[in-house]
């Protein structure tokens, strides 16, 4: 029972490392790609232009609004992993310390459900973000915004918009380029789904380090027990 439990804390002490690691490079990663100027400076010139005809900046502050949102929400769950992380590594040290234990399983099971939450709230605002990036892309033709134009065909090779009735004016008849609509929503989308699909491999992995605790609060619990129940005195 001893090398089990061993063999239990140390894969829990490592599940925990790894967790805190990936949530301290997502935090860095966060910060960097929203703060550091060298990051998309020409995109971040586009949604951070606000001299803009109300329509643009209408549709601009939208783009924004859905950044930050993301932003913030991979910054709040990544800080409460490195949280429930440190209480991970603490408990698989201090295992006679119950409380460690129980508080990292409740903090990492309100942190699984968060996950799963904004999971599902991101693909239920799929459409939402569709019109988002729809809404920029025709109000940059619609307001004739050359330079915001020209910043995103260069970027993303693409030209107009579906069903644009200013197409002609800007990409010619001949053009075989794909819509700008299409070529940006696809990009963030595709962002969205590689994060996904990282989000999924990491709750998966919290849930394996929610288990592996179980059973040495069932073996302490059993120890506790028994190491309280009274001696049979012989008579004789």
């Amino acid at each position: 029972m001893a090398a089990w439990t061993l063999i239990t804390r140390s894969v829990l002490f490592f599940l925990c490392l790894a967790m805190l690691l990936a949530a301290l490079a997502l935090i860095a990663v966060g910060f960097w790609m929203r703060y550091d100027d060298s990051f998309d400076t020409d995109l971040k010139n586009v949604v951070y232009q606000f001299n803009d005809p109300k329509v643009l900046a209408d549709a601009k502050f939208n783009i924004r609004v859905w950044l930050i949102v993301v932003f913030w929400s991979i910054i709040g769950l990544s800080l409460g992993a490195a949280v429930t992380a440190i209480f991970g590594m603490i408990s698989s040290i201090f295992v006679k310390r119950r409380g460690f234990m129980i508080a990292y399983l409740v903090l990492m099971i309100v942190l699984i459900v968060l996950e799963i939450g904004s999971g599902i709230a991101m693909i239920v605002k799929r459409s939402s973000l569709r019109d988002a990036t729809n809404a920029l892309v025709n109000s940059m033709y619609t307001t004739n915004s050359v330079k915001d134009i020209q910043i995103i065909q260069n970027t993303y090779s693409c030209c107009g918009a579906q069903n644009g009735v200013f197409n002609r004016m800007y990409c010619g008849p001949m053009s075989n380029l794909p819509y700008c609509d299409v070529t940006v929503f696809n990009s963030v989308d595709n962002t969205m789904m590689i994060s996904g699909i990282i989000l999924l491999v990491i709750v998966i992995l919290q849930v394996v380090a929610a288990v592996v605790p179980v059973p040495i609060l069932i073996s302490k619990r059993y120890t506790i027990k028994y190491s309280y129940e009274p001696t049979e005195v012989s008579r004789f």
